[in-house]
């Protein structure tokens, strides 16, 4: 009979340890689909969106930790100057060519440009 008790105990907290958690209305999420990624997207008529067109440009290191936060390894500058800012990153073991818009310091694409291994 304790056994049984047990053993139910034991399903009931294992079904609700797997409830997955809801996200906030107004989260925006990247998504991955086979080899393919979709960056962190700015929409410029959100009232809600802290972009602010005046503000200065963000800097290379700045631009760095941006590509960094999205998931991207072994971040190298290759070009920090104008509007867009290009990093090589590593991701899932690809080497990646990842942009960013040096005003809004969001990502503003990123491709596969080939193996890791290939590189390094």
């Amino acid at each position: 009979m304790l056994r049984t008790f047990v053993v139910g105990g034991v399903l009931v907290l294992a079904a609700f340890a797997g409830v997955p958690q809801s996200a906030k209305a107004d989260t925006r999420i990247g998504v991955t689909i086979n080899e393919g990624w979709v960056p962190t997207q700015y929409y410029p008529d959100d009232p809600d969106d802290d972009y602010d067109a005046d503000e200065d440009y963000i800097s290379c290191g700045e631009g760095r930790q941006v590509v960094r936060d999205e998931g991207f390894r072994r971040v190298r500058a290759v070009r920090c100057g104008g509007e867009v800012y290009r990093y090589e990153a590593v991701k899932r073991y690809r080497l990646w060519s990842v942009k960013v818009s040096a005003r809004s310091g969001r990502i503003v694409s990123a491709r596969v440009i080939g193996n890791y291994g290939d590189y390094y």
